[in-house]
C-alpha cells in the first residue's frame, strides 16, 4: 500500500527533514509513526498525500509512483484516502452533516446515497444526535470525531491521522484510538503519525520511531 524507497525530504539544502528513510506498509495494516516533534512524522504523511515531494528517493502509494504523478491526477489520489489532522479543520458555518457531506458532493455522490453514507459514519463515532449542531457547538472530542467521520465518509483505502489526539484529555484520547481501530477493522489501512507514549502503548499497532529524521532500528 505504502512503499519509501531511500527517501530524503529536504527543505533546505543540507537540512533533511527526512534522510534516507525506507520502509513498506501493507495494505490492511494498522502502523504508528513516532517520535518527538521535528523528528521528520508531518514531513512523511505529506510525502504520503503529495503535498511535498522527495528529494531524493522514491514513494509509492497504491501502486502508483508519486514522484511520477501529473498535477492533475494529485487529486484523484487524496480521493483514496481519508486524512485526520490535529487542528479538525471544520467549516464554522456549516452543520456536522454538511461537514460530513461536502467530501461526497465533491465526489459527485447522488443525494440518497450521499444522505444513508453520512448517517452510517456518524452512527460509527457516535454523533447521530448531532448532526445538525454547528462544529464551535461542539467540545474538541466531539469535533475531532467529526473530523474522523469525513475522513471515513468516501470510503478510502487509506486512513493518515497527524497527532488526531493531540488536544484532547486522555479519555478523549482512547475514543479516537477505538475510533480509528474500528476503521481498521473494516479493512481501511491506517497510518497514525503520533507522539502521545499512551496511545502508542494502548494501540498494539506496528512501530515506525523516527529519531532526527531517520528510522531508528
Amino acid at each position: 500500500m505504502i512503499v519509501f524507497d531511500h527517501v530524503t525530504k529536504c527543505y533546505r539544502p543540507g537540512e533533511p527533514a527526512l534522510a534516507d528513510v525506507t520502509f513498506h506498509v501493507e495494505r490492511g495494516e494498522f502502523v504508528l509513526v513516532t517520535g518527538p516533534s521535528g523528528a521528520g512524522k508531518t514531513t512523511l504523511l505529506r510525502l504520503v498525500t503529495r503535498e511535498v515531494t522527495a528529494t531524493e528517493g522514491r514513494v509509492v502509494v497504491d501502486g502508483v509512483e508519486l514522484g511520477r504523478l501529473g498535477r492533475g491526477r494529485v487529486q484523484a489520489l487524496r480521493r483514496r484516502m481519508g486524512i485526520v489532522f490535529q487542528d479538525f479543520r471544520l467549516l464554522p458555518r456549516y452543520t456536522v452533516e454538511e461537514n460530513v457531506a461536502l467530501v461526497l458532493r465533491a465526489l459527485g455522490w447522488p443525494p440518497g446515497r450521499r444522505r444513508e453514507r453520512v448517517a452510517r459514519v456518524l452512527e460509527w463515532v457516535g454523533l447521530t444526535h448531532k448532526a445538525e449542531e454547528w462544529p464551535l457547538a461542539l467540545s474538541g472530542g466531539e469535533q475531532q470525531r467529526v473530523a474522523i467521520a469525513r475522513a471515513l465518509a468516501p470510503e478510502p483505502r487509506l486512513l493518515l491521522a497527524d497527532e488526531p489526539t493531540g488536544n484532547l484529555d486522555p479519555d478523549r484520547s482512547r475514543e479516537i484510538l477505538d475510533l480509528l481501530r474500528q476503521a481498521h477493522a473494516r479493512g481501511t489501512t491506517v497510518l497514525l503519525a503520533t507522539h502521545d507514549e499512551a496511545l502508542i502503548e494502548a494501540s498494539g499497532g506496528r512501530r515506525l520511531h523516527l529519531v532526527d529524521g531517520r528510522l531508528a532500528p
